[in-house]
């Protein structure tokens, strides 16, 4: 919550122009102080451009993948998992590429180059070994590097392999509460308010905040078969179902859960938390443009600050080890800010990378203060906004573990 009432002064709505003559008030200056000011996710989410539908939309580039998986059960070639002709082989090997294993599993065959001779229906790597490499054969699925693609002087340019933009989409929610103050207790004096109005704006702003903040982490699109979002009271999809379901579609399988571990009970974790980040990490997460940060709630808190008994502090200004204060350190070394939030579900830890995720506002319905027409000695007042969530890269770039002890 918000200590103070400060942020009611900073917008120039909330000074004299409130009890005079303005029937409609932008509020979005206030909007945003609120969310400066507030400590949980919500003060770590920017303000995007403005949406110019209630379904909104955002273009996502990709790089092509630079590993595969496969089993190489004869010296001659190597079966590949998860190609079609839509997912093309081709787009990441070629004749000529160079492979090796990157699979701890695969012990054996850790120093094995191998070069590819051709590439037969999307699922078979012809190939032989490499130089001076004896061929060990890697006899269960195992991960493999396209280690480089050489090519030759006299060889015409080779064919475009530049991946399909995807378009991704979310929908605006309308977020309102109403103020309606009678003539009689306008007129009251009452002990410490000095303005009924501006107290009440200020409460239902927080209101306003505090389903805001619940609505980013937990909430869902409107789903009927394959259409969203196409109701009056839409709703916005929220982090932790975007995550859950990054297709939008309504069927997250964990094909799509690249970056999704159900701890199945088991209580957190300092390897727990290594392992996801280094899932995000071979997907592509955690790049040079990333700004991760933990989001948990009370429970996985207490969890988080019970790990620090068993892992040596140091003082300020020393190398950090494990946890500094609300600062986790990973294996990798990236630095990931913990962030406390009251709305976050107990069993649930989120790493939200901050520079891929934005709140979008309904072009000409930002947060906004409006006087409804007078009914008796009544005056109304009615406080809303129209907003939504983009998340980018929600498969690779952000990672969640649930069902957690």
């Amino acid at each position: 919550m918000i200590a103070s009432g400060s942020w009611m002064n900073a917008a120039p709505a909330f000074g004299s122009t409130l009890a005079g003559k303005l029937d409609k008030i932008d509020c979005s200056q206030v909007l945003s102080a609120v969310l400066i000011a507030d400590r949980a996710i919500l003060g770590h989410i920017k303000m995007g451009g403005n949406a110019n539908n209630v379904e909104f939309n955002w273009i996502e580039d990709d790089l092509n993948a630079v590993t595969f998986t496969g089993s190489s059960r004869a010296s001659i070639s190597i079966t590949v998992i998860g190609f079609t002709a839509t997912t093309s082989l081709e787009l990441i090997v070629r004749p000529g590429a160079l492979l090796a294993p990157r699979d701890s599993t695969q012990s054996a065959a850790q120093n094995m180059i191998l070069r590819v001779t051709s590439v037969q229906n999307q699922s078979v790597l012809i190939t032989a070994s490499y130089g001076s490499t004896v061929w060990v054969t890697a006899s269960v699925t195992c991960t493999w590097a396209v280690i480089g693609q050489p090519y030759t002087d006299t060889d015409d340019a080779s064919d475009d392999i530049s991946k399909a933009r995807t378009k991704k989409r979310n929908f605006t929610q309308i977020f309102e509460r109403a103020i309606e103050i009678g003539q009689t207790r306008k007129g009251m004096d009452m002990e410490a308010v000095t303005n009924e109005l501006q107290m009440q704006i200020k409460y239902r702003t927080l209101e306003i905040k505090r389903e805001l903040s619940m609505t980013m982490l937990m909430g869902a699109a409107y789903r009927l078969t394959t259409t969203r979002g196409d109701v009056d009271r839409r709703t916005t999809e929220g982090i932790i179902q975007y995550i859950l379901d990054p297709n939008l579609d309504g069927a997250g399988t964990t094909t799509d859960q690249q970056t999704v571990t159900n701890s199945a009970g088991a209580a957190l974790t300092v390897a727990q938390i290594n392992a996801l980040l280094y899932k995000m990490w071979d997907v592509g997460g955690l790049d040079d443009t990333a700004d991760p940060i933990i989001v948990v709630g009370a429970a996985q808190q207490r969890a988080i600050a019970a790990m620090e008994k068993d892992i040596r502090r140091v003082e300020q200004g020393e190398r950090q080890v494990g946890y500094y204060r609300d600062i986790f350190l990973s294996d990798m070394g990236n630095e990931l800010p913990i962030v406390l939030d009251r709305w976050m579900q107990a069993d649930k830890m989120l790493v939200l990378d901050r520079s891929r995720v934005a709140i979008r506002t309904l072009s000409g319905d930002g947060w906004h203060l409006e006087k409804m027409a007078k009914t008796g000695r009544s005056e109304k007042w009615q406080l809303s906004g129209q907003f939504g969530l983009e998340i980018r890269n929600p498969d690779a770039c952000h990672g969640l573990l649930w069902n957690l002890g």
